[in-house]
């Protein structure tokens, strides 16, 4: 599960890379802001079930939906905060990072064999 979190980072960097040519620093600092409003909220989830399993030896249902809960709402917060304290945010670059980098960790189990 960690690999997933750094591999979100990895594409959230790259995309940002991508994105400034395309559309300035301002797209490359939305698209960087995008991918850590997915990649914090996805590490906090990690960390709470490793704690969970490793530390606590309890792993159940409700440790999954409480931290499922708590990764949403995190993510809705900072997502509210960019939005908020960065106003010359670049929409497109913003929503796009934010997809790709959601949906990267598709390309990482697709080559899992497990």
């Amino acid at each position: 599960m960690g690999r997933v979190v750094l591999w979100q980072l990895v594409v959230a960097v790259i995309v940002a890379l991508i994105a400034v040519p395309i559309g300035g620093n301002s797209a490359g600092i939305a698209s960087i802001l995008a991918g850590l409003s997915c990649v914090i909220p996805n590490g906090i989830f990690f960390l709470g079930f490793y704690i969970a399993e490793k530390i606590l030896h309890k792993n159940s249902p409700a440790t999954f939906f409480v931290m499922e809960f708590l990764k949403i709402a995190i993510s809705i917060v900072l997502v509210i905060l960019i939005f908020w304290s960065y106003r010359e945010i670049n929409w497109i670059a913003f929503l796009v990072s934010y997809i790709v980098v959601l949906k990267s960790y598709i390309l990482l189990l697709s080559k899992s064999k497990s």
